[in-house]
């Protein structure tokens, strides 16, 4: 009977994943760049397919439209691995979801840090864990003017701001270390950078020469 229902939830684990990565590998950054506005994100600015470079290059408008899309398709995903297989199915989404973002299908492995996925994830755990995380992401951006080492502070705090928030599951600890996992992994060379102090400061500035390579891309 118990190995029936080990079969029963992995049979119901494995759509779950499936989903997480075929929603999570739906890149609202390159949807929005390369087909809405027609100048693909990763040939420009960080080359990331993350709301910072999109707002980088294209602006808060478009910067803030990648990071709440890429939020609710994480935050979709939960609910729906969470219909399928409960909690453990909420992990599993949210897990394949960050896989799908950082690593597409449909845009040739290439995409963002995870950063936008696993502040989704961070909401629907907990509005005020999102909150206090948000915090501390613009505390260090107002300090140092890196958007890298914001994510990267923000991000390495959730699971000690569970800890001090309390009534969080082991399935949500493991979602929390996923996340700082994949965004410390996708900011290999960030950190890189960091190390050598050529990490540039996170600027809406855009060169005349891109501005005229995006005016003639439209054109």
């Amino acid at each position: 009977m118990a190995d029936m229902n080990i079969q029963t939830q992995i049979a119901a684990l494995i759509p779950a994943a499936l989903l997480g990565y075929l929603i999570g590998s739906v890149n609202a950054a390159i949807i929005i760049t390369k087909y809405i506005l027609h100048s693909d994100v990763r040939l420009q600015g960080s080359k990331n397919a993350g709301a910072a470079n999109v707002t980088r290059v294209f602006g808060p408008v478009a910067g803030l439209a990648t990071l709440v899309l890429d939020m609710l398709k994480v935050m979709g995903v939960m609910w729906l691995g969470g219909i399928m297989a409960g909690e453990p199915g909420t992990m599993v989404a949210a897990i394949a979801c960050l896989s799908g973002h950082c690593f597409p299908i449909f845009f040739k492995f290439k995409g963002g840090k995870a950063v936008a996925v696993s502040a989704g994830i961070a909401l629907y755990m907990d509005w005020r864990l999102f909150a206090l995380l948000l915090g501390v992401y613009i505390l260090a951006f107002l300090l140092l003017k890196t958007a890298s080492i914001a994510s990267l502070s923000g991000v390495t705090c959730m699971p000690l701001v569970m800890a001090i928030l309390g009534g969080f599951s082991v399935y949500q600890y493991i979602c929390a270390i996923a996340s700082m996992l994949f965004v410390w992994i996708m900011h290999r060379q960030n950190l890189v950078r960091i190390a050598h102090h050529e990490e540039k400061k996170f600027s809406l500035e855009k060169s005349k020469s891109k501005e005229k390579s995006e005016f003639a891309e439209k054109k």
